[in-house]
């Protein structure tokens, strides 16, 4: 399971991550400047352009067989598979080869799981079917705020202290209709070659738990062209989607899924996120070939 470690050495590790300080996002491009910045990537990389057309090609594909199906399902008042089925063919258009390792819990559960990127959501909602929380940055984005509305994603602004309670409260209401909820409580994306420190607050959902709801920890560990294409530093999400569609080849993904338990009885919330972090930290550590994950 656990992979022989490389460069750099032990006494060098982890490499330091992308200094981010000061970044401030861009604003999000009209049609236009989308267009013109699209021409200029294409100019420039020729071949790259080509892996980017061919895969959005297939991603477009499989959502207009998805999601028009998935609307039909829940117009009819069942469970769509579909969502699922979008999330994990999209993986494998963009070069994903998602390998799980251990059992998911199949419902009432909450994920808890390492960012390394946005195609995440892929790797896990397409081997378990969950519903996301997620910040609310993302929700600018038109595209992507309908694709992650169609699979009920929640998203969150953890400046909004007087929102707490709402937010909460619409974390709740989405487990109880689709039992499975998936967190990613580092806030922030690594490289997965650590682990950064857990918001404990999002874990105030969970204080008290909902009726017989376990909390399952979750690795997330690529191999280390998987780990070189992970959203850090001062990269923008359209940089990192171009970087990811553009390469050659393919890159695996492995989840692990760890032993769930029970969040009935522990103490308040930050018992609660040591706990999870603890589990996936000492996993994480075991794959990198036994380095230390703090």
């Amino acid at each position: 399971m656990a992979s022989a470690p490389s460069s750099p050495e032990p006494a060098d590790w982890p490499p330091p991550l992308p200094d981010s300080t000061g970044f401030v996002p861009l604003p999000v491009p009209g049609p236009t400047g989308a267009l013109i910045a699209f021409v200029r990537a294409c100019a420039a990389d020729p071949a790259g352009a080509l892996r980017v057309v061919t895969r959005s090609a297939w991603l477009f594909g499989i959502g207009a067989l998805c999601i028009p199906a998935h609307m039909l399902w829940r117009a009819a008042g069942a469970d769509s598979p579909w969502a699922r089925r979008f999330l994990a063919w999209g993986a494998r258009a963009m070069g994903i080869r998602v390998r799980q390792i251990g059992q998911p819990v199949s419902r009432d559960v909450f994920y808890i799981a390492n960012h390394l990127s946005w195609t995440d959501a892929l790797i896990l909602g397409g081997l378990t079917g969950t519903a996301f929380v997620a910040q609310d940055g993302i929700a600018i984005w038109p595209g992507l705020n309908f694709l992650c509305r169609l699979n009920d994603t929640i998203f969150i602004n953890r400046g909004d202290r007087m929102g707490v309670g709402r937010q909460i409260a619409a974390m709740r209401d989405l487990f109880a209709s689709r039992s499975k909820l998936a967190l990613f409580p580092e806030g922030s994306c690594g490289d997965g070659r650590r682990l950064l420190p857990f918001k404990a607050p999002l874990f105030a959902m969970l204080i008290p738990p909902p009726p017989g709801a376990c909390l399952q920890p979750v690795v997330i560990d690529c191999d280390e062209a998987g780990r070189n294409l992970a959203w850090v530093g001062m990269e923008t999400g359209a940089a990192n989607a171009w970087r990811l569609l553009s390469r050659p080849g393919t890159w695996e993904a492995r989840v692990h899924f760890l032993e769930p338990f029970s969040p009935a009885g522990m103490a308040d919330r930050k018992a609660l996120s040591a706990r999870a972090r603890a589990a996936i930290a000492a996993r994480l550590s075991e794959t990198l070939g036994g380095r230390p994950v703090t």
